[in-house]
């Protein structure tokens, strides 16, 4: 735990109960298809002859395309050399390259204990949201047969900002009637957790320690992933502070 408590934990702590919905990022989160875009990103860039880098993966990760093709083009100082219409077809190639290595998507892909959380939520009677800055999102979604437990999925083509803005999730909320402070969100990117913690939702994080670390609750994976959990580290956050 951190030492000092982020504005976000002191406001959601001990209220588990207020919380309606629960919004959802797709990549690290529901399925470990961040691994598929990071190949078609790596591919578009050995294309351009631009290096990939850590930092870049970093970066891309939870971007839109465009942003993304930005980022990439930035990193080489190759931005000024593709006019608008440029790199929209560069992300389009790469979306193309994507598309191609998902072929084979299905239920193996979705990351372990995500079912049985999806599934505790619904008995619960929790509202469930997706929130991914992929427009594939939905193909990804019928893929691994998840579409009954996402009926309601954020269009991010329809978004003014994307990640790390708070729109996507402020829009998330929308869908179910409910403002952002009403619903717990599950991210597993900073760029994700940035976009989170702006909306005013409870932010949850996933993975890795240093990735994670401005969420208010966290799990080293998704196996962890549960309410009594949840609510357990709210409990341990409060008494930090009484």
């Amino acid at each position: 735990m951190k030492g000092l408590l982020s504005l976000n934990e002191v406001a959601h702590m001990a209220k588990l109960k207020q919380y309606s919905g629960v919004l959802f990022d797709l990549h690290g989160v529901i399925a470990d298809s961040s691994q598929y875009h990071l190949q078609a990103w790596r591919q578009l860039a050995d294309k351009l002859g631009i290096n990939w880098t850590t930092a870049l993966t970093e970066t891309v990760l939870g971007m839109n395309r465009q942003d993304a093709v930005t980022a990439i083009l930035k990193a080489d100082d190759q931005l000024s050399r593709y006019t608008a219409i440029e790199q929209q077809r560069l992300g389009e190639q790469k979306n193309q390259m994507y598309l191609k290595l998902i072929e084979h998507m299905s239920p193996a892909d979705v990351l372990p204990g995500v079912i049985s959380f999806l599934d505790e939520l619904k008995a619960q009677h929790y509202g469930i949201v997706l929130a991914s800055a992929s427009v594939n999102a939905p193909l990804e979604i019928s893929k691994m047969q998840l579409t009954d437990y996402f009926p309601l999925i954020v269009d991010p083509a329809k978004l003014t900002h994307n990640k790390p803005d708070p729109e996507i999730y402020v829009r998330a909320a929308a869908l179910l009637n409910l403002a952002p402070n009403e619903c717990m969100g599950v991210e597993d990117s900073k760029t994700g957790l940035t976009a989170l913690n702006g909306s005013g939702a409870l932010s949850i994080g996933v993975g890795d320690a240093a990735e994670i670390d401005s969420a208010d609750i966290k799990f080293s994976s998704t196996t962890e992933l549960s309410l009594a959990g949840i609510k357990a580290q709210i409990a341990a956050l409060k008494k930090i502070t009484d």
